[in-house]
């Protein structure tokens, strides 16, 4: 491998996983609405913080599902096409690692918006699937499985399908390159949701022993909450948007 295309394959991904859809759709909805300046509900003490992550799932809690899952697709494209597109054009090369994982670091630490960024996941996913559609597919389909229906634990559903790509990619590839680069994907992600993971704990020790319960602990929770009343999925109302709600509380 060239040292010249690395570098550009890295800064393709960076620039193009750096872009902020959530903070560009925020500001054509609700222009007057900061995401970094969004009052939530620690279920595990009962005060007030602000989210450490400004993407899909920050603008969801505002903005509803719907902007939430639009922003979410949005995100997945651009960790697919960078990746995709180098994959496609060095065909006989791993540059598409270099991409795809520059595009997730990207996302987490925006160069926009001094480094702060989202979670990461939505990326990850648009990654995996240009690397392995089938196997992105099939891993995010057994985590749900898992998580929703099995073990009932939230964190398994919303990240199992990123961390089940380790063995996936190691015995269909029998490559240890292809393993590596999904754990260092997997280490940004869980590098990006410790603050939020550790409310979510916190809500768990204090009694929130119920999946539906936890999962309003942290934004991902909550935004998937909102899916499956849609999807009926689960019984209940969903929340209405908190958009106006933000924007009285600030004037």
């Amino acid at each position: 491998m060239r040292l010249d295309w690395i570098l550009l394959s890295i800064l393709i991904g960076y620039l193009t996983g750096s872009f902020s859809f959530s903070r560009l759709i925020t500001h054509i909805a609700e222009p007057k609405l900061d995401l970094t300046k969004i009052p939530m509900k620690d279920q595990g003490t009962g005060e007030d913080y602000y989210l450490s992550n400004v993407g899909a799932t920050t603008a969801s809690m505002v903005l509803g599902p719907k902007v939430g899952g639009l922003i979410a697709l949005l995100d997945i494209l651009k960790g697919f096409l960078p990746t995709l597109i180098i994959k496609l054009v060095f065909p006989d090369q791993p540059y598409y690692f270099f991409t795809g994982g520059a595009a997730v670091g990207g996302h987490i630490w925006t160069v926009y918006h001094r480094f702060r960024g989202g979670g990461g996941i939505s990326p990850a996913l648009g990654v995996f699937l240009a690397i392995d559609p089938l196997g992105t597919l099939a891993a995010n389909i057994l985590a749900m499985i898992l998580g929703f229906f099995i073990v009932r634990e939230y964190l398994v559903a919303m990240m199992a399908g990123t961390w089940l790509m380790i063995p996936w990619l190691w015995v269909t590839t029998s490559r240890w390159e292809y393993a590596l680069f999904a754990l260092l994907v997997n280490l940004m992600l869980v590098a990006a949701v410790i603050p939020d993971v550790s409310r979510y704990i916190r809500a768990r020790a204090s009694g929130k022993v119920e999946m539906e319960s936890s999962m309003d602990a942290i934004p991902m929770g909550r935004m998937m909450n909102k899916m499956m009343l849609k999807m009926n999925l689960k019984k209940g109302k969903p929340e209405s948007s908190q958009a106006q709600d933000i924007l009285d509380r600030e004037q």
